[in-house]
């Protein structure tokens, strides 16, 4: 009887699994016909179906779970697409657990897959508005890969840590250090470019590849300019727009054409590149240049291209680098204040060197440096720039510091009086900028911090 019953269970999962692989076909089909509304419903029920296969056995085979946490990662890919990230987060925390439970097996091979999760995680995250976590999430996942280093193939590793440095400079974009982001796209740039021969060669990821590195010269074109660095700039725009073809005015048609038929992604950052090199090139003074890359990209893709020109920062006239802050800091308040060790938290003669914040410090050290900082900024309230600058980044390293804390109550005990009165000189100087969306996020760690707190001090300090 037991033996019939063990039969009966097996036919009816494989009758589920085929259920399950037609599922995923029909979505796929769905998703290249661009209707990806419709295939949400088929990816959820092919995730409870896969539950349901688990829970009739003794428990989860690896295959099975490789398979719910795929499912997963889809399905939170697709909910991100139809403007449900909340449910996209639960879905990729799902897709997380279950690629680890998976490596706790020693299926190293999982490792690259819960790196994914996390990558999309982090892009969910900034989607939401949730600048902290999206900024933490990918300090974690390029600061492991770093460490980890390659295992065997370099070319591989040095492919993997491009497409996390490039989101990484995305996910930097608004509001991280611009040494960090220039960091991050330069390096991809120059990892790719160094590998162009072998990335030639690369069955179906080459278009992937070639767009990770037009996207990322195109980052590093705006920043460079932004930093007053008008020479790396051109450099960096040259390698965007020679990712496809030198635009001519005679050609403008047929090339019109080509765009229309390549995949949305590697368009737009071919409208971008060309937009940025237009303004670019405007601001050198090269107008005929600049008037044909700007007609190509307004004719291409007007929304884009007019996007993309507001987004244009100029030459000489972006945002303040941690680096820069710590030096005019020390001007105004004097070496007493702003010690040696606290300039190296800048990076070490401004070299970009380092890809995240909290690879500023050894993990040790990150809550007394935001210390630092914190006392530093207090003290700087009518240099709103300066207190933005200084002040973000070591909200960013209390956060890590929580992050990782063994002893959750003690941290705070000894931490979120500080970090609560950093928040409120943040706020201040984002309110005096107009920037509303990073006040509401800095408000919520706010609330949080007040809440921990509160049983241990008096916030008004009596």
């Amino acid at each position: 009887m037991r033996s019939g019953r063990t039969s009966w269970d097996r036919n009816s999962n494989d009758a589920l699994r085929s259920q399950v692989a037609l599922l995923e076909e029909q979505a796929l089909s769905l998703f290249q016909q661009g209707r990806t509304a419709e295939a949400v419903p088929l990816q959820e029920r092919a995730v409870e179906l896969v539950r349901t296969i688990i829970d009739a056995q003794a428990g989860a085979t690896p295959d099975d779970l490789v398979m719910l946490g795929s499912l997963q990662y889809g399905l939170g890919s697709s909910l991100r697409a139809v403007d449900r990230p909340d449910d996209a987060l639960a879905a990729l925390d799902a897709a997380e657990e279950a690629y680890g439970e998976v490596l706790g097996t020693g299926r190293r091979d999982m490792v690259q897959r819960i790196t994914d999760v996390q990558v999309r995680r982090a892009r969910t995250f900034q989607e939401l508005g949730r600048v902290t976590d999206s900024i933490l999430e990918m300090n974690g996942v390029v600061r492991a890969a770093v460490l980890a280093g390659p295992d065997g193939n370099v070319f591989e590793f040095e492919l993997g840590l491009s497409r996390l440095l490039y989101t990484n400079a995305l996910v930097l974009g608004q509001y991280g250090d611009p040494d960090l982001i220039l960091s991050s796209a330069d390096t991809v740039v120059r990892l790719i470019t160094s590998n162009g021969l072998k990335v030639n060669t690369l069955e179906g990821d080459r278009a992937y590849y070639i767009d990770v590195l037009r996207s990322a010269a195109t980052i590093a074109m705006r920043e460079h300019a932004g930093q007053g660095r008008a020479e790396t700039a051109v450099s960096a725009g040259r390698i965007a727009v020679d990712t496809w073809v030198e635009v001519e005015r005679s050609k403008f048609p047929q090339l019109i054409r080509e765009m229309g038929a390549i995949p949305s992604m590697y368009r737009i950052s071919i409208v971008r590149a060309a937009a940025y090199y237009g303004k670019l090139t405007e601001a050198l003074g090269q107008q005929e240049l600049s008037e044909r890359y700007r007609d190509f990209a307004r004719s291409v893709d007007a929304d884009v291209a007019g996007r993309a020109e507001q987004n244009w920062l100029g030459i000489g006239i972006g945002p303040m680098t941690m680096s820069t802050a710590l030096h005019q800091a020390r001007e105004l308040l004097g070496v007493g204040q702003v010690s040696d060790e606290v300039l190296l938290l800048g990076g070490p003669d401004n070299a970009r060197s380092r890809f995240t914040t909290n690879q500023r410090c050894p993990q040790s050290q990150w809550a007394a440096s935001a210390g630092e900082l914190a006392r530093i900024v207090a003290p700087l309230e009518r240099y709103p720039q300066l207190v933005a600058a200084l002040g973000l980044e070591a909200h960013l390293l209390y956060a890590s510091s929580l992050a990782v804390a063994e002893d959750v109550t003690a941290w705070h005990v000894a931490n979120s009086r500080h970090w609560m009165y950093l928040l409120r000189d943040l706020v201040r100087a984002f309110e005096q900028a107009g920037d509303q969306a990073i006040c509401q996020e800095l408000k919520r760690w706010m609330d949080i911090t007040c809440e921990v707190i509160n049983p241990f001090h008096d916030p008004h300090g009596h």
